[in-house]
């Protein structure tokens, strides 16, 4: 039973939400919304990297040494093996800016959150809106794209990015939008023609009807594309990611072998689920209704990617801006927010991405 004392206590936070005025973030707290915002995200939680801008624009300079050999036989060392350029690609993150709107009711805040729990004003607001809208963010960061590829309105902020999907597509050849100068190309598999048992289906796992009933695994064939130099640092510096419904097929094409693999996948591993010594990433927001073209709403398959931690780029624009609206008819305040972000790939020939993959 609640009493005299914390109902007062609620009717002074309901008193105090009410009166706020418009606030922008200062850094510190700005710097706390956007970890809250990552912390609500799997793919910017858990793989990619959140870069914080103190302007609208923010370059990230890639640089390499070229092909040149470095070293020579000392007798054989002149001049004119001296390395003097580097060869360089320079990231822009170019922040957008979002709007929306979070309602937040009375009886709601009464249920959740209580001044004598500790919970401050701010942070739990903070904590609602980024919970609100980290999944949209995580949605348009992985598959947006500004050039109508797959039709988003101008009202959509789906169509502000050129998602991470939409990158690694467009980047396999020289000459394509978002290929790297100074490491190369990404690389796109494609789930049916390029494995051994494509044809049979295009699910994560597939047996061979015919003896020896071998199983195929799409997760391999990524590892063995991959260039060796991203390896060097450990396979368990490798993320997969993929729809939480691939996970679950995999775990049950363990299952369905009858080993030691297959009870520990049904039973959970203590560390994760993993292929190999590569942590596998289940994203629910990564869409399961694309074409083979990988246009969004235009079919039913996914996508696997094959990345390095942190190769993915999340820019945040520290200026967030927080602004109430009391609606008395609603018994709620309505919480408008307003931030800029970008989205980029670092070096998209570590990127590898297996598509057309389908749910069994």
């Amino acid at each position: 039973m609640k009493t005299n004392k914390a109902l007062l206590s609620k009717k002074e936070f309901i008193q105090k939400m009410i009166s706020m005025p418009a606030i922008t973030l200062t850094p510190q707290e700005a710097d706390k919304f956007i970890d809250y915002v990552v912390d609500e995200s799997v793919l910017m939680k858990q793989v990619a990297r959140v870069e914080k801008m103190e302007r609208q624009s923010k370059n990230i300079r890639a640089l390499g040494l070229g092909d040149k050999r470095f070293l020579r036989p000392a007798e054989k060392f002149t001049s004119s093996d001296y390395l003097k350029e580097f060869s360089h690609d320079t990231i822009t993150l170019e922040s957008k800016k979002v709007r929306g709107c979070v309602a937040i009711y009375d009886d709601d805040l009464e249920d959740v959150v209580g001044i004598e729990s500790g919970t401050t004003f701010k942070d739990h607001i903070m904590r609602m809106v980024a919970a609100k809208i980290a999944n949209e963010l995580e949605e348009a960061f992985y598959i947006g794209d500004k050039n109508g590829f797959s039709g988003f309105g101008s009202d959509d902020i789906r169509s502000l990015w050129d998602g991470w999907s939409y990158r690694i597509r467009n980047a396999t050849t020289s000459g394509d939008t978002y290929y790297n100068d100074v490491s190369g190309g990404s690389f796109v598999l494609h789930a049916d023609t390029d494995f051994d048992l494509g044809g049979v289906n295009q699910y994560i796992a597939t047996q061979n009807t015919a003896a020896p009933y071998n199983w195929e695994f799409k997760f391999s064939k990524p590892i063995k594309t991959l260039p060796s130099k991203y390896k060097m640092v450990g396979l368990s510096n490798l993320r997969f990611c993929c729809n939480d419904q691939v996970v679950q097929d995999y775990i049950d094409a363990l299952a369905a072998r009858s080993t030691v693999l297959g009870d520990q996948a049904i039973l959970g591993a203590e560390k994760g689920l993993k292929f190999g010594q590569i942590p596998i990433v289940p994203c629910p927001l990564i869409p399961t209704n694309l074409d083979d073209d990988g246009r969004y709403g235009q079919g039913s398959h996914t996508e696997l990617l094959l990345t390095p931690k942190n190769n993915l780029i999340v820019g945040f624009q520290r200026e967030i801006k927080i602004e109430s609206q009391r609606e008395a008819a609603d018994e709620a305040t309505y919480w408008f927010y307003s931030m800029r972000a970008d989205v980029a790939i670092e070096n998209v020939n570590a990127c590898v991405l297996v598509t057309e993959l389908d749910i069994v």
